[in-house]
């Protein structure tokens, strides 16, 4: 593994220079590549928090005992590639508080890995996501062409759209936002060119909401 100190801000800095903050973080990368496999967040000489990425390859039994000999609190994240979409699984543990994970899946086009478009809670014992719990998002840009959440909905427990709150009329005024609801979804479908109907239901991939 090759080890990266970086400080609070992202910027790399030496060991020597790390010990020395009260805060750093310390990346792990895959030997002779960028493929960034581990970062630990370090106050005071401790670890607080681990995120993980972990591979095909690996046992992931053999990773959560790996992980949690250093902390407590970590994230061993999983990424998949889709059709043209990155799911992205992550198990969160703390386990100063219990020894199952929150689970959560999220979405995110290929193109931009920075803006999620579903996020999903998925339940411990039955695998399945809780739809009620489940947040999409539907971007555009503003007049300074920076892109931005523009439609965030909001699903019910079967899965149908609860309420999709449309801001592109005035994105810094949420007195002028407009709000859908899944009877209502053909008015805010019609305000745009793009075909948004992955919006009217909790389904995880545009495809299966193509479908339908």
């Amino acid at each position: 593994m090759r080890k990266v100190y970086k400080n609070i801000f992202g910027e790399v800095i030496s060991k020597s220079n790390a010990v020395k903050q009260d805060e750093y973080h310390l990346y792990y990368y895959e030997k002779d590549s960028d493929v960034l496999k581990e970062i630990e967040f370090i106050s005071e000489d401790s670890i607080y928090n681990i995120n993980y990425f972990i591979s095909e390859d690996e046992n992931e039994n053999q990773v959560f005992d790996y992980l949690k000999e250093k902390s407590d609190f970590f994230d061993v994240e999983k990424k998949d590639a889709v059709d043209g979409f990155i799911i992205s699984t992550n198990k969160l543990y703390s386990l100063s508080v219990d020894d199952q994970p929150l689970i959560s899946r999220t979405v995110f086009n290929n193109d931009d890995p920075e803006n999620f478009i579903c996020s999903q809670v998925i339940n411990n014992e039955t695998q399945e996501p809780e739809l009620e719990k489940t947040v999409k998002c539907w971007y555009t840009t503003d007049e300074n062409g920076e892109k931005y959440a523009a439609i965030e909905c909001s699903y019910q427990e079967d899965g149908k759209l609860e309420l999709a709150v449309d801001k592109t009329s005035d994105p810094e005024n949420e007195q002028n936002w407009e709000h859908f609801d899944y009877d209502t979804f053909q008015d805010l479908q019609a305000k745009f060119d793009t075909n948004i109907s992955y919006y009217k239901t909790a389904d995880l991939l545009p495809q299966e909401a193509f479908q339908k």
